[in-house]
């Protein structure tokens, strides 16, 4: 597969996704006498690694993961995430891109943030509820606190890839509308990933988690929101259902008649698009990873397919957050009244885990 890659690429791999990214035309590097660089300069122009054109969204937000043409052999040598029994090939694209564990562009600063508001209030007993996320963010999780996380996962694949990434969750299959798993009143703290993005019926997801945290009991999520008024549908065409993007003022408006009190939020813009530029950093060394633990022949085509659908998506996802079509952003939404700003610090904008790797491959000049 790798070597396939390469050929596709013209043996930059890296050069031409960066140029790909940066909507700029490539320049082969300079051509060095009896080395690759001239090899690579003289070959003809390759084809990109990403498809033409992003497949359309699914018609209706169904829990339902996009199905897999074919069923996939086994890796030769899976990673600690994917279970003995198969991970779905398109996890594990997803993890090649974003990191182990991750589903999505994410960092360890990004998740501390979520996970800090979460229980900054939590000085009772109690579980805390999770609705999406991925494995990444559960283990920072049971990292920094020793209560139960007790999640409702949506997307059908991934509820059975969380009881391997996340051994210490409790998992439990439902739908982002209606989550399941939690007893009415029982959590001090609800977390949630693009709940609202995806959720079909808004005013019924709010009801039930506001009916199951205590009555000092807070809501974090991170989420999408629009600020035109449709989707860009390219943004989401790799997603796992169809979008159902509100508006910050729609998502507002939902809490306060639902009862929260007190309803704030931060902008997480500049994490997630970091988050996203590191994944498109490290792709070349990843794919070359990906082709040694044995991703061959039809299972690796339809790993790259995956992996290019995500990578093409993910691309208009950020131009749309770059130019204000979209924005992401880490609310709050507290059930007793709260003052002052929220104690989430969002100044250092790049972790430890993401120091400048995007550098290597973006020309930002």
């Amino acid at each position: 597969m790798l070597a396939q890659v390469k050929k596709l690429a013209g043996g930059d791999l890296a050069g031409r996704f960066g140029a790909w990214w940066s909507g700029r035309d490539y320049t082969a590097p300079e051509a060095a006498e009896g080395g690759e660089a001239a090899e690579a300069a003289a070959a003809p122009p390759a084809k990109p690694v990403v498809v033409a054109d992003a497949p359309k969204a699914p018609a209706s937000a169904v829990v339902e993961a996009e199905p897999v043409p074919v069923e996939a052999p086994k890796a030769k040598a899976p990673s600690r995430n994917q279970a003995a029994n198969g991970t779905a090939i398109r996890i594990r694209a997803l993890e090649t891109l974003w990191g182990e564990g991750r589903l999505a562009p994410g960092s360890f600063s990004l998740d501390t943030k979520l996970v800090d508001a979460a229980v900054e209030l939590a000085n009772g007993p109690g579980d805390i509820g999770f609705i999406g996320g991925d494995g990444a963010l559960l283990n920072v999780f049971a990292g920094q606190s020793g209560r139960q996380a007790l999640v409702s996962e949506w997307r059908r694949d991934c509820a059975e890839y969380l009881t391997t990434a996340a051994p210490r969750a409790t998992v439990t299959a439902g739908e982002v509308d209606r989550p399941r798993g939690f007893v009415d009143g029982s959590l001090p703290a609800v977390i949630s990933v693009e709940a609202f993005a995806f959720a079909d019926h808004k005013a019924g997801m709010v009801g039930r988690v506001f009916r199951a945290l205590d009555a000092g009991g807070r809501w974090v999520f991170l989420d999408t929101t629009r600020k035109t008024k449709k989707t860009p549908p390219a943004a989401f065409a790799s997603a796992w259902a169809e979008p159902q993007l509100a508006t910050g003022e729609e998502v507002e408006e939902l809490l306060m008649l639902a009862g929260f009190k007190t309803v704030r939020k931060v902008s997480a813009n500049a994490l997630v698009l970091a988050s996203a530029r590191q994944g498109y950093a490290n792709l070349a060394h990843v794919l070359e990873q990906a082709a040694s633990n044995g991703l061959t022949g039809r299972e690796g085509a339809l790993f790259l397919q995956e992996l290019a659908w995500e990578a093409q998506s993910w691309r208009a996802r950020t131009r749309a957050i770059e130019g204000g079509a979209l924005e992401v952003n880490i609310w709050v939404a507290d059930k007793t009244a709260q003052t002052g700003p929220l104690l989430i610090a969002l100044d250092r904008l790049v972790g430890a885990d993401d120091a400048g790797a995007a550098d290597a491959l973006f020309d930002r000049s």
